[in-house]
């Protein structure tokens, strides 16, 4: 699990540990993200921060909605106090891989295994200092362990339950999500106390909505979301691009921003209760997205 770039940076010299955090784990790597980073930008009040809890690099080509719940049970498992060496390890992967791969992580992941029996030991994080030193002591460069230790602490997050919120953001896409896999996602989102927002047939469906055209739009040709042809773009993603430029790797969200709040009314035209949505066709993000343009 990582946590995305803007936030940390952020945290460094801005966050307040007063603030509400609104956690956010997607199923989507590039346009889930990069639509509630530019919000948060723009339409989200100063004392709310919202936290993008990414995948892994190494795990990015992982979109099914199950995956996102082991990037939530790790994070629940790794406490404020302490983080488990695959935790760890995953942290040194990610640094690694945005800084130029500068560690040998077959070696590193080798001394660590050495150090502990399992990547689910715990390892306290008042231990933390000296097992950078044992990690990195042979490394060209000196100064590694104060970088790494310096990059770990700001992917470092605490969470409250008591005021912050932790959310699931996925799509209903019958093609490669059985109903037993959402039935799973459901039960889990219920047992953690975890909001989630499904979208059915996806989350174009919801940035559809910010744009007039929609209205004029046939439902069944929208769930259906139809492959217009064996390596292109589906019906509400074309859409979308001849609308706005839209593309899987490019959100305009200049584009987006003035049709926020007509998208959260007519969202409420179709159904947005995560059980029929199961089935039809629907989104709820725009409750979360509500929540975070009102919340004081």
């Amino acid at each position: 699990m990582r946590v995305r770039e803007p936030f940390a940076a952020k945290r460094k010299s801005e966050i307040n540990d007063y603030e509400k955090k609104y956690y956010i784990a997607y199923e989507g790597s590039q346009t889930e993200p990069r639509y509630f980073d530019e919000l948060a930008k723009s339409l989200i009040k100063e004392n709310i921060s919202v936290i993008s809890l990414l995948r892994d690099y190494a795990k990015t080509g992982k979109s099914n909605p199950t995956h996102v719940i082991k990037l939530l049970e790790d994070f629940f498992e790794n406490s404020e106090e302490e983080t488990t060496v695959g935790e760890l390890k995953s942290r040194l992967s990610n640094w690694n891989h945005e800084n130029s791969n500068k560690i040998n992580e077959k070696i590193v992941f080798s001394k660590l295994d050495e150090l502990y029996t399992s990547d689910k030991e715990k390892i306290p994080y008042n231990d933390l200092e000296s097992v950078f030193m044992h990690l990195f002591k042979n490394e060209v460069f000196k100064d590694l362990s104060i970088h790494f230790k310096e990059y770990f602490e700001l992917q470092d997050v605490t969470y409250n339950p008591r005021i912050d919120s932790i959310n699931m953001i996925i799509d209903r896409d019958s093609e490669s999500f059985s109903e037993s896999q959402y039935d799973k996602v459901v039960e889990f989102c219920e047992k953690n106390n975890v909001d989630l927002y499904v979208s059915n047939p996806c989350f174009e469906l919801w940035l559809y909505m910010h744009f007039d055209e929609y209205e004029k739009e046939n439902k069944s040709d929208l769930l259906k979301n139809k492959k217009l042809s064996k390596h292109g773009k589906r019906y509400i993603e074309k859409k979308l691009n001849n609308i706005c430029g839209y593309k899987k790797n490019y959100l305009p969200f200049g584009k987006l921003e003035q049709g926020v709040f007509k998208a959260i009314e007519r969202e409420k035209r179709l159904t947005e209760d995560i059980y029929k949505i199961k089935n039809e066709l629907g989104t709820n993000v725009g409750i979360l997205v509500e929540k975070l343009t009102k919340d004081k």
